[in-house]
């Protein structure tokens, strides 16, 4: 483990020279395992990434595929506390042999090595877009205080308006309700 608490991302380059040497069909399994902290960007930290990439000689370069276990210190969308999101990103990319953007985004280095950084980046972040909660009965922020309902046990009481009506309104909206009388 580096000073900084994690492992920087150049650990996601794979060397794939030999790959090239040999004809389309060829193929290689590589497994990755990283159980400390990654980093895959500026902004971007795995906890954990784990699972088995298959590299495969095409005529166009190298397809990467397979499965990756990943989990990543997110936010809860309910109640905004922390908790690590575990997901599987399913990955089939092409890294073209040259850096031909006709082909494919990613490609291979003149080095001979592919960067699974940029690609991981993507993922995640995509992944990220989608809501997450920290577990299923997660019950969120009080609308009225603020507060965690999973910590304080606080429950939210309609307003005697609303309990006269039977319509349950969220009090930071109840003033749009005046506009519509």
């Amino acid at each position: 483990m580096l000073p900084g608490g994690y492992l920087k991302k150049r650990l996601l380059r794979i060397q794939v020279g030999y790959l090239l040497s040999e004809g389309p069909g060829n193929a290689k399994e590589i497994p990755i395992t990283f159980s400390q902290r990654l980093q895959v960007a500026d902004e971007l930290y795995l906890d954990a990434l784990n699972g088995k990439l298959i590299l495969t000689r095409t005529k166009e370069g190298i397809l990467a595929q397979g499965a990756l276990q990943v989990a990543h210190t997110r936010e809860c969308d309910r109640c905004l506390d922390t908790f690590t999101h575990t997901f599987t990103l399913d990955v089939a990319e092409l890294f073209a042999a040259h850096s031909d953007t006709s082909k494919s985004v990613f490609f291979i280095e003149s080095n001979g090595d592919i960067d699974l950084a940029p690609l991981l980046r993507e993922e995640v972040l995509i992944e990220e877009s989608y809501r997450a909660v920290c577990n299923n009965s997660c019950r969120g922020l009080s609308a009225i205080s603020g507060n965690n309902l999973n910590e304080t046990g606080e429950s939210r009481e309609p307003l005697e308006s609303e309990a006269d009506e039977g319509l349950v309104i969220d009090p930071r909206l109840a003033v749009l309700k005046q506009l519509l009388s």
